[in-house]
């Protein structure tokens, strides 16, 4: 097993594009419960209570729902240095931005699929008012208790039209890969379904799923977390009351990770997912853990399978792919 490069500490923050700009924003603020930072004519900035970065999550106005870009804090100044040297010796890399509100000069790339990120080291903290700051020095701020109140980002998963590209390109940046799913997991040849990666303890920071349009650069769900499953159920009901209505019928657990979650779709059109419960990857050769799609691992509780269709399992593999 070889070294990790860590070029990448953690993921800083994700950009969705919403075609619903202020109903995104009031959901994500109000039902969700974060805070906005900063916003201008196109997009609002927006941060959960327990997050020191300047934001987690950009909405921007867009004429499809969908993936802006994905943001990566680098593991320090030097290690920009190096992974900006990598990517400029592959066909991914893209070149320098100045920056964006909340962080500084950025270096922009693209997956195999076609997904747009940016690697990046200078970050501006969260500015927290008196009257919301925290009695412990280690806590940002206050739990508001508004709505959801999830703790921080989790993860993203994308849908990807090669899982295995995508998956190899993400390991040469130093991402682990601790999960899989296969059409025939025994087949070492088999199709990927899915491939789930961490640069962190995380069960996964990135996710990658079959895509079932052939559309390069697409996106699943953006996940944010708190702290127990009861905290799930209580968002469940909070969803619900709200007058959303919850995918897969309601909260259960992934058998891949083990995640407690529930997914809801938003008013600009993205899916978002809640999660708490997964467990953490310590060791550096944990997996991968090889599933086949006949497991459903996505449901480890319930009967929903996204790779049938009329209750039969899609043998075609031209057209396995999640749900949109």
């Amino acid at each position: 097993m070889k070294k990790n490069p860590h070029f990448i500490s953690h993921l800083a923050h994700v950009e969705i594009f919403s075609t619903k700009l202020e109903e995104s924003a009031v959901f994500f603020k109000d039902v969700v419960g974060l805070e906005e930072s900063y916003r201008d004519e196109n997009s609002i900035y927006l941060r959960a209570w327990g997050e020191y970065y300047h934001h987690s999550l950009k909405i921007t106005k867009g004429d499809k729902p969908g993936l802006g870009h994905i943001g990566w804090r680098a593991d320090s100044e030097e290690a920009l240095k190096e992974a900006v040297k990598y990517l400029e010796s592959t066909k991914f890399g893209i070149g320098w931005i100045e920056g964006d509100v909340g962080h500084g000069p950025a270096y922009r790339f693209k997956s195999p699929d076609g997904h747009l990120e940016e690697i990046f080291w200078q970050v501006d903290r969260c500015e927290i008012p008196e009257e919301k700051r925290s009695k412990w020095k280690n806590r940002p701020q206050k739990n508001h208790g508004r709505g959801i109140s999830p703790r921080r980002i989790d993860h993203i998963t994308l849908h990807s039209n090669d899982v295995k590209k995508d998956r190899e390109f993400y390991q040469s940046l130093g991402f682990r890969y601790n999960e899989g799913i296969y059409l025939d997991a025994n087949d070492p040849e088999s199709l990927e379904i899915g491939a789930w990666l961490s640069v962190t303890n995380l069960s996964h920071d990135i996710a990658f799923l079959k895509g079932n349009d052939n559309t390069p650069g697409g996106f699943n769900h953006i996940c944010y977390a708190v702290e127990s499953r009861e905290e799930v159920l209580l968002a469940a009901d909070y969803i619900v009351e709200s007058g959303y209505e919850l995918e897969f019928g309601g909260p259960t657990r992934h058998a891949l990770a083990e995640g407690f979650f529930f997914y809801v779709i938003e008013p600009g059109g993205n899916r978002f997912e809640l999660y708490a419960g997964a467990h953490l990857i310590f060791s550096p050769d944990f997996g991968p853990i090889r599933w086949n799609v006949k497991e459903n691992p996505n449901d480890a509780w319930g009967r929903v399978m996204p790779w049938e269709k009329d209750g039969k399992m899609i043998d075609d593999t031209s057209k396995v792919g999640l749900i949109k």
